[in-house]
């Protein structure tokens, strides 16, 4: 019995050395995500607006994006942050705008979709979510643009 006991204790003890080196990190893919950053123009669509014209101004660090947008048609504008997964986006698309009353409405909007070097297409079935406005906030986004 006594034998059993401390082959069970060198065998515990041998199992427990090794290597001092600490486990190398891994990478969580950044370096394969497509560089958004730079000036983007095009089209914000929706099932209960006019499409308007925007222009987008994005910076990126590694996978992080964000930046301003603003309508060169109507009085909207906001802000964009998000990530980048490999050809994909995903993140807010803020929304600030004035009605006609004056009133400022502001709603956020979840958006999604596939993007290049060149062209980018986001997607939102719910639109802007915001307080009361005396507008309708955007509902089915639809943001297409184009690499300036």
């Amino acid at each position: 019995m006594r034998f059993a006991l401390t082959l069970c204790l060198i065998v515990s003890v041998a199992g427990c050395g090794g290597s001092s080196t600490a486990p190398s990190s891994i990478s969580v893919g950044a370096s394969n995500a497509t560089n958004i950053a730079g000036t983007w123009n095009g089209t914000i669509a929706s099932t209960n607006n006019p499409t308007v014209q925007l222009k987008m101004v994005l910076t990126q660090s590694a996978a992080d994006v964000t930046g301003t947008w603003d309508s060169t048609s109507v009085s909207w504008s906001g802000q964009v942050s998000g990530a980048v997964h490999g050809a994909s986006f995903d993140g807010q698309f803020k929304f600030s705008g004035t009605a006609s009353d004056g009133t400022v409405c502001r709603g956020t909007a979840n958006v999604a979709g596939p993007i290049s070097a060149s062209t980018m297409t986001w997607t939102s079935s719910t639109g802007v979510v915001g307080g009361s406005c005396p507008a309708p906030l955007p509902v089915g986004l639809k943001i297409d643009v184009q690499h300036q």
